[in-house]
């Protein structure tokens, strides 16, 4: 057999088997976060002001219901670089495995900015968002 042949055999073994994995990774929610979140043990949510703080509560209550081991950290504090602050240290001393924001409903189709979007930018870990309903604000 010819030594090119053979190589070109190999590499397209090695690639055959790269694109497997990649596709049980994507299936599996390793890639594009889709499982992130039901798969973290130890999550911060953050909320802003009153509305939000009572709905990340409500939330983290109907989690730990269905996931009884699942330790979150609140957070409750203005957008601006205290909060920012609070969340590196309660990522460092806490090791938490992925960030929740509590965020108005207005705000839903809203470009990122802020703590949110510095966060992203830094690429800290899984960053999801829940929202408050208007019913809920009003």
């Amino acid at each position: 057999m010819d030594p090119w042949v053979a190589i070109a055999l190999i590499i397209a073994g090695l690639i055959g088997v790269a694109v497997v994995m990649l596709i049980f990774d994507v299936l599996r929610g390793d890639i594009g976060g889709r499982h992130t979140l039901s798969r973290a043990r130890r999550i911060v949510v953050i909320a802003t002001d009153g509305p939000t703080a009572d709905r990340a509560e409500e939330w983290v209550a109907a989690e730990r219901i269905e996931r009884p081991d699942l330790q979150c950290f609140v957070i409750v504090e203005p957008e601006g670089e205290g909060l920012y602050q609070s969340i590196h240290d309660v990522l460092d001393r806490e090791g938490a495995d992925s960030i929740v924001f509590v965020r108005h409903a207005a705000e839903r189709h809203e470009e990122h900015t802020g703590t949110i979007a510095r966060l992203h930018d830094e690429g800290v870990g899984p960053i999801d968002s829940i929202y408050v309903e208007e019913s809920v604000t009003a």
